[in-house]
């Protein structure tokens, strides 16, 4: 049981109706079930708007009961056309962060690339073993110093929520492979097994900037969630700065206001340096991707924790 001084901050990402025919295989929330989780939610605790989220971070107001806030990650299109009609019905507020390159430039994100490639007719294995073969023809094992198969060693296992073979292929795409040789290895995997332009597939994978705006004028909140959607621990202080002030041009371009705004960090990826650059900025909370309730009279504003989607009923 939660007390007094936790409250929990719920993580979402693609929620999708089952008639929905964009690589129907994506892995996503199933509309019904997220009503089913607000009818939950609002049954039992607050559900914080920004005006709430300040009192009870900046003022320290005590909470009246308990409080939970509601999170959509990487600005996907299900969040305009499924989430926003539903939370607007319930005069609800929900806190948006798309990553500003997928949406101005309808460039995909890595992390899309690879669900990309495991929602279609291909199999796992399959993409693993091209996968494989890829890694040696662009000499990334060189580069790295480690063969495949100590990868999938160390990373061919399974966890809540995908199998051994998924999470070794999302973990060697999203993580091990430099950024200068994703671009080559999703290229041509797409090539091979896709068939359809990258234009083509973010304008059906992501939100545009009028619909984000039509989103912010009818109540909804966007965050921060950088530019490239990179892992910002592994980046040096000038990408880092550069990632997050061009995060923050394209909320101010759609109309946010950006007093005390919201950072979400990429794959939930920051370090001390991060934090450093928001303090510096006027940022007031710091979201990352740690599995479980909020303690806001124990956790720091710039290591906030969500818990995931699918387990919100254990709460």
């Amino acid at each position: 049981m939660l007390n007094k001084n936790n409250f929990i901050i719920v993580m979402y990402h693609h929620v999708r109706r089952k008639r929905e025919k964009f690589f129907p295989k994506l892995a996503s929330l199933d509309f019904k079930e997220f009503t089913n989780q607000l009818d939950y939610l609002e049954k039992n605790y607050k559900i914080l708007n920004i005006k709430d989220l300040s009192n009870f971070i900046l003022k320290k107001e005590k909470p009246p009961k308990k409080l939970c806030m509601l999170t959509f990650d990487d600005g996907y299109i299900n969040h305009y056309t499924t989430v926003y009609p539903e939370l607007k019905k319930r005069n609800l507020q929900g806190f948006f962060f798309p990553p500003a390159k997928a949406i101005l430039k309808r460039k995909l994100m890595d992390s899309n690339k690879a669900h990309l490639l495991i929602a279609s007719n291909v199999s796992i294995k399959k993409l693993n073993i091209e996968l494989e073969k890829l890694y040696y023809k662009f000499k990334i094992d060189k580069l790295i110093n480690l063969d495949f198969s100590e990868l999938v060693k160390k990373y061919r296992h399974p966890n809540a929520f995908d199998n051994a073979d998924t999470i070794l292929f999302k973990r060697i795409t999203q993580h091990v492979i430099p950024e200068k040789f994703r671009k080559k290895v999703f290229d041509s995997m797409f090539k091979k097994f896709i068939k359809m332009s990258e234009k083509n597939l973010a304008k059906n994978m992501y939100i545009n900037k009028n619909q984000a705006k039509e989103m912010l004028s009818n109540g909804m909140i966007f965050g921060n969630h950088c530019y490239d959607h990179l892992w910002l621990e592994n980046e040096n202080e000038k990408n880092q700065k550069y990632q997050i002030n061009q995060g923050l041009k394209f909320l101010k371009s759609v109309g946010m206001n950006l007093n005390n705004w919201i950072m979400c960090y990429p794959y939930g990826s920051y370090n001390k340096l991060t934090m450093k650059i928001l303090k510096n900025k006027q940022c007031f909370l710091g979201l990352t991707s740690v599995n479980r309730p909020y303690n806001y009279s124990k956790d720091t504003n710039f290591e906030i924790p969500r818990i995931d989607c699918n387990n919100v009923f254990e709460y």
